[in-house]
């Protein structure tokens, strides 16, 4: 009886064993290089924008601690890219330590997917929601063409549009870059987005119209007054900005195919 149940526990522990190394190997996870913001395992960012993306990075890193991190990863070797890119962002410690503030886009093209994870600290202004009409309306409709670099350029720039509402700054994009800081426009938007800014644009001519007939443009002059005193916030905390600064994921984010 008593070698019976040994035999259960040793066999159990194999069993467990052996599952939790197929559990690790399907976790080797890569490595950053060493300009942390752009890892490109797939060979699909050009050059000229994987330069503007290091460089933004930069410098948003040292005003606010955020980081924007790509990867292009040749096969999830069957693992669920949403688990894969919250691991790897576990890993990298994407953003802040004190604020969370990372943000992972992990990209498969082999596999026509793409899922973009986000930290604690960036959710409030990156919802689900805005992460996913950034990826369909400004991404996925390069990557159709296969036009990766411009996709990842598009849905960049509209990511830290965001993050710079969310720390009341303006980054130097423009000295960096004139023409990518300026490219950030689908091809195709799709009905929803274009629909989208036709709405905005109605809405804006409809304020201006009731701002002007009944309060003699008071409401315009306080909110352009309001925009120019705005000051920045936030800072860089953890270690360097060519390395992650002790970050950790919100959980949060959304994904597409292609």
């Amino acid at each position: 009886m008593r070698r019976r149940y040994l035999f259960f526990i040793l066999l159990s522990i194999l069993i467990i064993f052996q599952a939790s190394t197929g559990f690790a190997k399907g976790l080797d996870l890569p490595r950053p290089n060493p300009s942390f913001y752009v890892y490109d395992e797939a060979n699909i960012v050009d050059s000229k924008v994987e330069n503007y993306i290091i460089r933004t990075n930069e410098e948003l890193y040292q005003r606010t601690g955020a980081q924007v991190v790509i990867a292009s990863i040749n096969s999830l070797e069957n693992m669920d890219i949403r688990e894969y890119a919250n691991r790897l962002f576990e890993r990298w410690e994407i953003g802040s330590r004190d604020y969370d503030n990372g943000l992972l886009i992990v990209i498969v093209p082999s596999e026509g997917e793409i899922w973009i994870e986000v930290g604690y600290g960036l959710e409030g202004a990156l919802p689900d929601s805005k992460v996913g009409r950034i990826i369909e309306d400004s991404i996925l409709p390069y990557f159709r063409e296969e036009d990766y670099s411009e996709g990842i350029l598009s849905g960049f720039n509209e990511i830290i549009d965001g993050i710079e509402n969310e720390y009341d700054i303006q980054l130097n994009r423009e000295d960096i870059d004139e023409e990518l800081y300026h490219f950030n426009t689908s091809p195709d938007m799709g009905v929803s987005g274009r629909t989208g800014r036709i709405f905005m644009l109605i809405g804006i001519v409809i304020f201006l119209f009731i701002d002007m007939r009944f309060f003699r443009g008071w409401l315009t002059f306080s909110l352009l007054r309001g925009f120019g005193n705005r000051g920045g916030r936030g800072g860089g905390g953890g270690h360097g900005g060519s390395s992650g600064g002790g970050g950790r994921s919100g959980g949060g984010g959304a994904g597409g195919r292609w």
